[in-house]
């Protein structure tokens, strides 16, 4: 691409006086590289052939760049990083005259497509939580036996409360009524609300608070402690979920927001009302909760292809 051409000045404008990370310089530069091979130049294409592509972009052949990144397999998110560095680019030729005008400035990016929270289906999720309750039961040393029971604990209390990571670390014995069969939550913005639990889970709060909990040193009055018996860190609680469901190979993602997502679809699955599911999770505004229900129409499409006829077949010879 020629040392002391464009790119390369480009590249000493983005470290030195843009400051940009190493990363992020090299981002820009694969994204430019890319452009130019769609464009039919070689990656060891001449200075001069690189200037004269450059120059001849007008607006039409900047939008028809958009359809050559969608071709080649870019998704739309992908698609409007890499215009931004060819805007970036031309900004940057503009400013120094070697260009007349930034033909990307105007062009539309494909709309990225909102992504839909991650789950794990709610039957392989107790299944697999029921399944460590059991392995605890039937381990043979005191240690596996309340270190799986830990395991499934925290599992099944994330699951059945939907509580983000940060205030179930947070939890504090004083927000328990298990009289009432209710945890009291205080989540973003100082803001409190109110978690109904079952019989299920209370019997489990009781073990937990009477048998497993151990604090060591001075109680912080935190209800989940760690198995060291120190309040609960985000990092720990991420390793427990992960060790807990890893498994399910099934599911990429698994970490505690996991079964918050999963809490939600589960709800909804089974019929729940969408304000009644806002109020438990916690949220600002129905609009967030809503994405939710794009997850479920996603579980019963999976469901309706069960179906004997929902499936084209063959006319018969």
């Amino acid at each position: 691409m020629g040392k002391g051409g464009w790119l390369a000045q480009y590249e000493s404008y983005l470290r030195l006086e843009k400051g940009h990370s190493p990363r992020t310089v090299g981002s820009y530069l694969d994204d430019l590289r890319l452009w130019l091979l769609l464009e039919g130049l070689s990656p060891d294409a001449k200075e001069a052939e690189i200037e004269d592509l450059v120059r001849s972009v007008d607006n039409r052949t900047a939008r028809k760049s958009v359809l050559k990144f969608m071709e080649h397999g870019d998704t739309p998110r992908s698609v409007r990083r890499r215009l931004s560095a060819l805007r970036s680019f031309y900004t940057y030729l503009l400013k120094r005259g070697e260009v007349e005008l930034n033909p990307f400035h105007a062009v539309q990016a494909p709309k990225a497509g909102k992504e839909l929270p991650s789950f794990v289906n709610a039957r392989a999720l107790s299944a697999r939580i029921d399944e460590i309750y059991r392995d605890a039961r039937d381990a043979d040393r005191a240690e596996d036996q309340t270190h799986l029971w830990f395991l499934a604990f925290v599992t099944d209390l994330l699951f059945q409360t939907g509580m983000r990571s940060q205030e179930v670390c947070d939890l504090r014995l004083e927000a328990l009524d298990l009289l009432g069969l209710r945890i009291k939550v205080r989540g973003k913005g100082d803001k409190e609300r109110i978690i109904p639990i079952g019989p299920f889970l209370k019997e489990k709060i009781a073990h937990y608070l009477a048998d497993v909990r151990t604090p060591k040193g001075e109680d912080s009055g935190r209800f989940l402690l760690s198995e060291k018996g120190r309040p609960m860190a985000h990092s720990t609680l991420y390793r427990i979920v992960k060790e807990a469901l890893a498994p399910l190979d099934q599911y990429s993602h698994k970490s505690p927001h996991i079964l918050r997502h999963s809490f939600a679809t589960a709800l909804l699955n089974d019929g729940a009302d969408l304000m009644s599911v806002k109020e438990l999770l916690g949220h600002e505004s129905v609009s967030t909760t809503s994405i939710y229900t794009h997850t479920t129409f996603e579980e019963l499409r999976k469901n309706y292809q069960a179906h004997p006829r929902s499936k084209p077949k063959k006319d018969p010879e």
